[in-house]
C-alpha cells in the first residue's frame, strides 16, 4: 500500500494534522506527501521547515515549484492553469516505484482531482478537519468535487459527521491526536522553562495558539486577566487579525509565537492552560490540537465546551462565563503541581496519540479494501 497525500498545507509541523497523521501513518507503510505549488521564492523560504518536519521519517514530499502563484489571475483559471503546469512534475516523481494498491489520501488539494484521473487510486479519501463552508466558502465548490469522487469521508467532529448523516452521507470520526513523547517532555525534572516565562509572576494562566477573533474570546482573555490582577495570563501564539487593545490589563502578556520544539517547554511554566473558545459554528466544527497537548504536557486544562471535550471530563475543567472559568482556573490551580494529576492527564491522552490514530485509519482502509475484492 502506498499513501498519497494531496494537501493545501505545506508539510510543517507548526501547522498540525496533516503533518502528524501522515507523520505517523508513514512509520507503518509509504507515504508521499504533496505540496500545494510554490513559487521558487516561497518555496526557499519554507524547504527548511518541509525538512525538519519530515526529520527521521521515510516520507517523501513533493513540492510543485512554479515562477509564480498567478495570483493576478481569477481562481478558476489560475487553478486550471497551476494543474496544467505541474501535474508532468508531480507525476514524474511520484509514479514510480508505486507500492500497490495507491491510496489517494486527500486534504482540500487544489491537485486532487487530476490526481484521482490520473493515478485510478484504489480508494479515494477525503479527510476534513474544519466547516469550510463557512471558513474558505470560496473552496465549497473544490471540496464538493473531492467529496463527490471520495470512496471513504474522514471527519474530525461529530458536528461534521452529522453535517454529512443529513446529507445521507457516511463520515468516519477521525479526531486530531497529539504527538506524546514530545509534549510529555514537560514533565521531566531536568527540562528548564524558558528564563521569559520564569520571570512572570506566578500563577502563571497559558493559551498557546493563534488568537484569531473567529475563534478566541480575546475579550473573555482580558476579564479573566482583569478580574485577578495576581495571576499572570500569558498568549503564546500569533495574532491573527487582531491586536490587544491599549487598555489590556497590564498582568496580559503577548510573548508571540515560539518554534513547535520549543513549546513543551512552554507548557511546563504554565499553571493553567486555556482554550477560551467562542461558541459558533466553526468551534463546534473544530477538533482544537491544543487540548490534546496541553494534556500530554500533564497541564491542567480550562476550556469553553467543545466538542473533544467529551472525553476528557474526568482530567479538566468546563467553563462557559468568566465568572466559571475564573472559578474554574482557581480551583485548578489548586492541583497544577500535584504529580499524580499530571500523569493521569498523560495517560488519558496517551490514547488519543497520533500513531493510534493512524492505526485507527489504516485498519479501516484495509477492512474496505478486503471487502471490496
Amino acid at each position: 500500500m502506498t499513501i498519497v497525500c494531496s494537501s493545501s498545507f505545506t508539510l510543517n509541523s507548526e501547522r498540525g494534522t496533516p503533518c502528524h497523521l501522515m507523520r505517523a501513518i508513514a512509520k507503518f507503510v509509504p507515504v508521499i506527501y504533496i505540496n500545494p505549488p510554490h513559487s521558487y521564492y516561497r518555496w526557499r523560504k519554507v524547504k527548511e521547515q518541509v525538512k525538519n518536519a519530515i526529520n527521521e521519517t521515510s516520507m517523501r514530499v513533493v513540492t510543485p515549484i512554479l515562477p509564480t502563484t498567478f495570483r493576478f489571475l481569477p481562481r478558476r483559471l489560475r487553478r486550471r492553469l497551476v494543474t496544467f503546469l505541474v501535474m508532468p512534475q508531480v507525476y514524474r516523481q511520484i509514479i514510480e516505484n508505486l507500492a500497490e494498491p495507491v491510496i489517494l489520501w486527500s486534504y482540500l488539494g487544489e491537485l486532487t482531482p487530476i490526481l484521482y484521473y490520473r493515478l485510478k487510486p484504489a480508494l479515494l479519501c477525503y479527510h476534513r478537519l474544519d466547516d469550510y463552508a463557512i471558513l474558505l466558502p470560496k473552496e465549497r465548490h473544490l471540496e464538493k468535487i473531492i467529496e463527490n469522487k471520495a470512496d471513504l469521508l474522514f471527519v474530525v467532529s461529530p458536528t461534521l459527521q452529522q453535517q454529512y448523516a443529513e446529507q445521507g452521507q457516511k463520515a468516519l470520526l477521525l479526531p486530531n491526536g497529539v504527538d506524546v513523547q514530545h509534549f510529555a517532555q514537560a514533565l521531566l525534572p531536568d527540562v528548564s522553562v524558558p528564563e521569559e516565562l520564569v520571570k512572570l509572576p506566578s500563577p502563571r494562566i497559558g493559551f498557546v495558539g493563534t488568537v484569531d477573533p473567529a475563534w478566541v474570546d480575546t475579550d473573555l482573555l482580558l476579564q479573566i486577566a482583569q478580574s485577578r490582577p495576581n495571576w499572570s495570563v500569558i498568549v503564546i501564539g500569533p495574532l491573527n487579525n487582531w491586536s490587544p487593545p491599549k487598555s489590556s490589563p497590564p498582568n496580559c502578556y503577548f510573548l508571540g509565537a515560539r518554534p513547535y520544539q520549543t513549546v513543551p517547554f512552554y507548557l511546563k511554566g504554565l499553571d493553567v492552560c486555556l482554550i477560551p473558545f467562542k461558541d459558533n459554528a466553526i468551534t463546534n466544527a473544530a477538533s482544537p490540537l491544543k487540548l490534546y497537548e496541553y494534556l500530554a504536557a500533564g497541564r491542567a486544562v480550562v476550556s469553553s465546551p467543545i466538542p473533544d471535550l467529551t472525553h476528557f471530563l474526568s482530567v479538566t475543567w468546563l467553563a462557559r462565563t468568566k465568572e466559571e472559568f475564573v472559578k474554574a482556573i482557581e480551583d485548578a490551580i489548586k492541583v497544577s503541581d500535584d504529580t499524580e494529576e499530571q500523569r493521569r492527564r498523560l495517560s488519558v491522552v496517551t490514547q488519543h496519540s497520533w500513531e493510534q490514530r493512524a492505526k485507527t485509519a489504516l485498519l479501516t482502509l484495509q477492512q474496505i479494501l478486503s471487502s471490496s475484492k
